[in-house]
């Protein structure tokens, strides 16, 4: 299901994009209305002219935003706009190693964010990712100054959680090393998946942190690396703190996070400041 959805947002977007190509050919020179010909009155802009690409596809292929379920929009202008970065800086304990991670998180998990991130990560729904890359992009250079500032040049390695097997066969893709890319990095693969785990979304706050316990080891080319994490969702910060405890294992050095989003009713902050 999730492959077929994944399909069909790849053929509306090449449909889209193969008519509005055709703008620069259509639209002509000149912006005066003539009678004889049957121009328009007046040229669109070019996102108008994509607006309408988008509304005779929405007959071919029906659509819904992504966000309200609003009909013939993959996602609407009013949830776009509600798709802005306010951003937070917290930080995680880890309290085995007294170890703890900078992170910095674009917004908090709500709607239409949640809706969003569901048709992207369980319905296939990619095309989205390019509008949930722009407050993550925030969070991670939010992340990234934070240590600049202390320290110049810096080469960062960016890192996100491995996919299971299991789940990069259902969805076809990794939901988060996609969005890391859309937000304009190439994640590097220094961790890999120890062993199995249970499914974290039925668990409470401390199985979390038990199930995800020895998940991840970090592969010989972590040594030495700088490493930000970033994740697409933050609930109790146990991913994040068990792939950081991987990393520093193996010898590099974890300076911060980044998170499109989080769980206010799961999580307990240790430090809070508006960015």
């Amino acid at each position: 299901m999730a492959k077929h959805g994944h399909g069909c947002d790849n053929a509306r977007r090449s449909a889209i994009t193969a008519l509005a190509t055709t703008y620069p050919r259509i639209s002509g020179k000149s912006h005066r209305a003539s009678s004889d010909s049957g121009t328009l009155p007046s040229m669109w802009s070019f996102q108008e002219f994509k607006e309408h690409c988008a509304d005779a596809l929405a007959l071919a292929l029906p659509i819904s935003c992504a966000g309200c379920d609003r009909p013939d929009r993959n996602l609407c202008q009013e949830c776009r706009a509600r798709l802005v970065a306010d951003l937070q800086y917290r930080e995680l304990f880890d309290a085995e190693s007294l170890q703890r991670l900078p992170l910095w998180f674009a917004m908090e998990l709500g709607e239409p964010l949640s809706g969003v991130l569901h048709r992207f990560k369980e319905q296939g729904r990619t095309s989205v990712s390019k509008h949930l890359a722009t407050p993550l992009r925030e969070a991670m250079k939010a992340s990234y100054d934070s240590v600049r500032s202390q320290e110049l040049p810096l080469r960062i390695s960016w890192v996100v959680p491995p996919s299971s097997r299991a789940s990069f066969r259902q969805r076809g893709y990794s939901p988060i090393a996609l969005l890391a890319t859309a937000a304009g990095v190439r994640p590097e693969k220094l961790l890999a998946i120890n062993r199995t785990r249970a499914d974290q979304s039925q668990l409470g706050r401390m199985q979390r942190f038990s199930n995800m316990k020895a998940v991840y080891r970090a592969l010989p080319a972590a040594q030495g690396k700088k490493v930000i994490l970033v994740d697409d969702v933050l609930t109790t910060g146990a991913t994040l703190l068990e792939c950081a405890r991987a990393l520093r294992a193996g010898g590099a050095d974890v300076v911060g996070s980044a998170v499109l989003a989080y769980t206010p009713k799961n999580f307990q902050d240790t430090r809070r400041e508006n960015a």
